[in-house]
């Protein structure tokens, strides 16, 4: 049917289960498969439209945005999206339509059709939608053909059962009408069929509405799934239920499908008064990070238990207070609101543009750290360092070097992971980079060392300057790879405290994989369908 499109341009609509997006994933599949067998063919890509989010926004500009973006399967540099874009290299099978607002749809299909008829777009594209809402659209896409997938026929479920060797099931299923009716249906056929042992017939008269039939049918299906026989402990039904219900719920919020673990971001907590939680602790183990580091740099350089204490108020004053601007959790009058985000470092590649960015911040944050430097050797150490002009100037330039260093380090800061593989690699590998960064800023940092030797007028011997340089080399790793996973962390501690993740999340994640709730695509999650995340979305944790 795509093949004898003209242009490959297809419209694929239909019912809600009744296959649209099993279909487009079977294409999607092919056309990967001829795309591996013939370099020259394009490489289709998946899209949800319930991502477009700004109404002024152009279908191509949206999908360059999602095959850049930091959160998406894709991560494509912008420079290949666009030439991709121009040069027609992908095939966009775009799903999901009627997952926008209402209002929004029909405006959504104005720009789909502006993409393809002023000539920006003369290449192979397919559109899915729920056929109820397309119907109602007064502007049809400018498609060349439409197909619609409808639900199966008394034969053809006759022909599944048989196939599945459940003909028994056929005499039980034909008069129930509304039953039938959901037998139609290619998901609900599947978990009739699944579940059907525990379906109660007169449990199922009870209801009124078909709805609140499916619903039954639905639940009776996770019934069936969290029965006992998964390999390993899993967690009890209800904390499954109570998890599930939340990350619907969240992913219904933030109008999502995918959901990524090393993408969790502040905008997921509650209420302020989490966000103030979050914050505290984050910012307790920044200051602990740096009042041990800065204690032990000091305590090495002048051998005493004052420059030991000394150097652990500084670094602790400097983690609460110096460092809370760079703080993602922020706390706003209605809701959380969150700026920025947590950016993880996944790659290292030198930046001169974001060397420029960070400069002004790097020469302010380095001017206050050597006030402060410039303070504590004025009032404690200046018999350590000589005379009060030197101890003045000393510090100033010392915070100075160390804020441009630290702009220079942060220049290394790369984009995310291009295709992730596992749950959570984005995390782990910006825990890596902190080591990686400590590596690349350990000449410097005995530069650092060099300088101090003079300003103090200490003979540090050979193994102290290693060291020292070795804990200066740690601050600066982690000040730019090693706070997202801190942030990261502390989030995670605060969702599993009030109980809305559990603490191994990926292992979480596996488990409902494996009971059918969730399908993984690399490190990325979804529920297997819009039906499961609206079901567990609206039930209570309660709920048997």
């Amino acid at each position: 049917m795509f093949d004898k499109t003209i242009g490959n341009k297809l419209l694929i609509l239909g019912k809600p289960g009744t296959g649209k997006t099993t279909m487009l994933l079977k294409l999607a599949k092919e056309l990967v498969q001829r795309a591996e067998n013939d370099f020259s063919k394009p490489v289709p890509i998946l899209l949800s439209l319930s991502s477009w989010q700004n109404d002024q926004q152009s279908i191509g500009d949206w999908i360059v945005e999602k095959l850049t973006s930091s959160t998406g399967r894709y991560q494509v540099s912008k420079d290949i999206a666009e030439q991709w874009i121009k040069e027609g290299e992908i095939i966009p099978l775009l799903d999901e339509l009627d997952e926008l607002a209402p209002g929004r749809q029909e405006h959504c299909v104005e720009k789909l059709n502006e993409f393809l008829r002023t000539g920006i777009w003369c290449y192979p594209l397919v559109v899915c939608s729920r056929i109820e809402e397309y119907e109602f659209f007064s502007t049809k896409l400018a498609l060349n053909k439409a197909i619609e997938l409808h639900p199966f026929t008394n034969e053809q479920i006759q022909g599944y059962l048989k196939r599945t060797g459940n003909e028994q099931l056929w005499d039980r299923i034909k008069d129930e009408q509304e039953l039938k009716q959901l037998a139609q249906i290619p998901l609900f056929l599947n978990m009739i069929v699944s579940s059907f042992q525990k379906l109660s017939l007169a449990e199922w008269h009870k209801f009124k509405s078909l709805e609140e039939r499916q619903d039954y049918l639905i639940s009776t299906y996770v019934k069936d799934m969290l029965a006992p026989g998964y390999r390993g402990k899993g967690p009890s039904n209800e904390k499954t239920k109570r998890w599930l219900n939340w990350l619907a719920g969240k992913l219904i919020q933030q109008n999502k499908t995918e959901f990524f673990i090393e993408n969790i971001q502040p905008n997921l907590l509650s209420n302020n008064n989490q966000v103030w939680i979050t914050r505290i602790i984050y910012s307790f183990i920044i200051a602990i990070n740096y009042g041990l580091t800065a204690g032990c740099i000091i305590g090495l350089i002048f051998d005493s238990l004052k420059g030991k204490i000394i150097g652990v108020l500084f670094g602790t004053i400097y983690g609460f207070l110096i460092d809370q601007k760079q703080s993602c959790f922020k706390v706003s009058k209605s809701t959380t609101t969150i700026t920025p985000k947590i950016q993880t470092v996944e790659t290292l590649r030198f930046s001169f543009k974001k060397v420029g960015e960070k400069l002004p911040d790097g020469l302010i944050e380095g001017f206050k750290s050597g006030l402060i430097i410039s303070l504590i050797t004025l009032l404690v150490l200046q018999k350590e360092i000589g005379s009060w002009q030197k101890s003045l100037l000393g510090g100033l330039v010392l915070g100075i070097i160390g804020g441009l260093i630290g702009v220079l380090v942060g220049g290394l800061g790369g984009p995310e992971i291009e295709i992730k593989k596992t749950p959570n690699q984005g995390i782990r590998q910006s825990v890596i980079n902190v080591f990686l960064l400590k590596i690349a800023s350990y000449p410097i940092s005995l530069a650092i060392c060099m300088y101090i030797n003079w300003w103090t007028i200490k003979d540090i011997n050979f193994y102290q300057t290693l060291i020292i340089a070795l804990l200066i080399s740690f601050l600066f790793g982690l000040n730019e790879a090693g706070k997202p996973a801190i942030q990261h962390f502390s989030l995670r501690l605060i969702l599993y405290c009030n109980g809305y993740i559990p603490w191994n999340y990926a292992h979480f994640l596996n488990y409902a994989t494996n009971r059918l709730f969730l399908q993984r695509v690399g490190g990325s999650y979804r529920f297997m369908h819009n039906f499961l995340r609206q079901y567990f979305a609206k039930i209570s944790s309660h709920i048997n």
